[in-house]
């Protein structure tokens, strides 16, 4: 009985850590919040998912963060710079400088490319 009562307090244990290393894996942005916002998702998932983050964005900085950027002309390091920065806006990622400077030396027509595979565009 009590190799029955430590198995099963050992197995509980495993699946309670497994469940808190999962729930610490998830990266929440406020990008996401205001799309789930959008798409009329429910209050108390809402709720739940500004509590994650930590705060709720405002409907103004939603509105500004889903808004559709128009499509820049990308010319040296500094606009593809400031584009990642744009498109990972409210991420927790942080764009590097060396992947900025190496799109920035691609031909046009492969920069757009990789830029479409970077964000989806």
């Amino acid at each position: 009985m009590k190799l029955l009562a430590t198995v099963f307090l050992t197995s509980l244990a495993v699946v309670s850590l497994d469940s808190h290393a999962s729930n610490n894996t998830y990266v929440y942005s406020n990008t996401e919040y205001c799309e789930l916002a959008q798409f009329n998702s429910t209050a108390a998932h809402l709720d739940a998912y500004g509590r994650k983050l930590g705060y709720k964005p405002s409907v103004t900085e939603c509105r500004q963060l889903l808004a559709t950027p128009t499509e820049p002309v990308i010319g040296n390091t500094a606009n593809v710079k400031q584009l990642l920065r744009d498109a990972l806006r409210g991420s927790t990622i942080r764009p590097n400088t060396t992947l900025a400077r190496k799109i920035s030396l691609l031909p046009e027509q492969q920069r757009q490319q990789a830029l479409n595979e970077l964000f989806g565009r």
